[in-house]
């Protein structure tokens, strides 16, 4: 009874390992393209879309501008910003994220925002952040 129940037992365990090996396998293939990995190929086009200066009036010191610089290989910069310091972007699907410091301020140290992207033309951004505020940017010179 004991040698049935462990050759039950080892069958019900190898029939288990290549189950999951065989579901791997599946989410590896290429050809079932979920909508997220469809987004991740369309990448290149709208990051270099993003690249460029974005921004906007400062609140109370208009025309002064504030924003950020987005420059290929992932580079990020402040515009007008002194204590908030832009260090490097990515976009992940419809998310542009911006790793920041802070610096000069009583709680310095590392930030990243993550934005949501309502709306992008040659000339306008539109980010929506995790307060559900939406931010307009203008294309730079």
């Amino acid at each position: 009874m004991k040698t049935q129940t462990l050759i039950l037992v080892t069958i019900t365990f190898a029939a288990t390992l290549a189950a999951c090996n065989n579901a791997t396998k599946q989410d590896e293939n290429p050809a079932t393209t979920s909508p997220a990995t469809a987004v991740a190929t369309e990448q290149p086009a709208t990051g270099n879309k993003l690249v460029g200066k974005w921004v906007q009036p400062i609140p109370g010191q208009e025309p002064a501008q504030q924003g950020f610089q987005l420059d290929t290989g992932g580079i990020a910069r402040s515009i007008n910003m002194h204590t908030l310091l832009y260090d490097k972007w990515e976009l992940r699907g419809d998310t542009l994220i911006m790793w920041n410091h802070t610096t000069g301020v009583k709680s310095a140290g590392p930030g990243i925002d993550t934005t949501i992207i309502k709306q992008l033309t040659d000339s306008t951004l539109v980010l929506k952040n995790s307060n559900n505020v939406e931010l307009s940017y203008t294309r730079g010179k």
